[in-house]
């Protein structure tokens, strides 16, 4: 077995990210991937700049800052099942009002029916144990017209965009990308297999589409009345 297929398999056997990977990724990986998140945040407050914002698998807590600095009129909550990701994010977002963090199972989300406004994930699907639960808890939270956005690496994705990617990042973390998306997703190939068929069990199986963009596959969910 290569080392990258027993890291993947690693991570699908453990959907909580534990303690010591947690300040791991705080130090390295997360600071990587802030301008990619940084773009994603860009997106995000063009479609949504007030009302309430979930960020499932918040991690140490990048995006959803992000979020609340650039928009102040949105409330953003970031929901992660590792206590140390969220002990680190709080930590990160120290006199940010508009922006908690908290322990929790995105398939089951302390949010009542019809509340949310907008959903987005960076890079956790691919440590879903149900992601299909995980998808229609989504679907019962959000408003109506209300939708998500899921990122999740593609590692075809820099492979259909290399000088592109090379620009935007620098050759250096240009191979550290390719490396992470290596490590953590999907192909494109299981996004237009696995995780279609996937969806097309849940409530959204009507109302979704998927795009390569940047480092990820973007799955892009909407609630209709």
């Amino acid at each position: 077995m290569s080392l990258t297929k027993f890291i993947r398999d690693i991570q699908s056997r453990f959907e909580a990210i534990p303690a010591p990977a947690a300040i791991f990724y705080d130090a390295i990986p997360a600071r990587i991937l802030k301008k990619p998140e940084g773009k994603i945040a860009d997106d995000i407050v063009k479609k949504i700049r007030s009302g309430t914002v979930v960020d499932l698998g918040s991690g140490t807590g990048f995006l959803s800052i992000e979020l609340a600095k650039r928009a102040p009129g949105l409330q953003v909550f970031g929901i992660d099942l590792s206590r140390q990701m969220v002990k680190i994010a709080k930590r990160h977002a120290k006199d940010i009002r508009n922006v908690q963090f908290e322990f929790g199972d995105a398939a089951a989300l302390p949010f009542g029916g019809s509340s949310i406004d907008f959903i987005v994930s960076t890079g956790s699907l691919h440590h879903w144990n149900k992601p299909a639960k995980v998808f229609d808890e989504c679907y019962r939270v959000l408003k109506k017209d209300g939708e998500g956005w899921i990122y999740d690496p593609c590692r075809d994705a820099l492979k259909e965009c290399i000088e592109q990617a090379k620009k935007n990042y620098g050759f250096l973390i240009y191979l550290i990308l390719t490396k992470v998306t290596e490590l953590h997703g999907f192909s494109k190939q299981e996004y237009d297999s696995k995780i279609k068929t996937i969806l097309d069990q849940t409530a959204f199986k009507d109302n979704y589409q998927m795009e390569l963009t940047d480092i990820w596959m973007k799955i892009m969910l909407k609630k209709r009345g």
